[in-house]
């Protein structure tokens, strides 16, 4: 168990060094481009990361919030939706997405995708990016780092009875769902 406790303690250091690095780069001029390219992710990633930008109305640093616990928030939105659940699935979306997209629009889709590879097994490989992103930010980088600025997005491996599917939810920075998608494992032409 101490070689774990070890090993955790030299992640939470090397964040703090990565952490300083960016800081350090950027006082020294560096893009956000250049932060990305380093690093293996965009520019808006890093940014997403690693950035501190002023709320405009208060004047006040944004900060990032921890996404540790949107994996668990993704896998239950699928779940209940699978269960047929609509009071507890509709009851995690923002106001405006309920009317956007409505719970009939969303079971359609989902028995669409019964019928095509069967019921719900089980939710594997979650983890939270960013928009656009079919991958976790820099892989290891994305799933350790859990801290983000604005949408983050939830991707799991729907594990069907005759396949597998990617499932992708989008979460405001009040951790409500504004976005859902369902496409083939392995999908790169992804709205968000």
């Amino acid at each position: 168990m101490e070689r774990i406790r070890a090993a955790h303690r030299d992640v939470a250091e090397a964040h703090r060094r990565l952490d300083e690095a960016v800081a350090r780069a950027r006082l020294d001029g560096s893009t956000w481009a250049e932060i990305g390219a380093a690093l293996g992710m965009s520019r808006q990633a890093a940014f997403k990361r690693f950035g501190k930008p002023k709320n405009p109305t208060t004047g006040e640093t944004m900060s990032a919030r921890t996404t540790d616990h949107l994996p668990a928030l993704t896998e239950k939105f699928f779940t209940l939706v699978a269960e047929g659940d609509e009071e507890a699935a509709m009851g995690m979306l923002h106001h405006r997405t309920r009317k956007e997209l409505p719970w009939p629009t969303i079971i359609e889709v989902w028995a669409s995708v019964v019928g095509e590879y069967g019921e719900l097994e089980g939710c594997d490989n979650t983890f939270v990016t960013t928009p656009k992103s079919t991958e976790p930010e820099g892989n290891l980088l994305g799933r350790i780092n859990g801290k983000l600025l604005g949408i983050a997005i939830g991707v799991t491996t729907l594990r069907l009875e005759a396949g597998e599917i990617m499932g992708r939810v989008a979460f405001d920075k009040d951790e409500a769902v504004v976005g859902v998608l369902f496409l083939p494992e392995g999908a790169t032409d992804i709205a968000f």
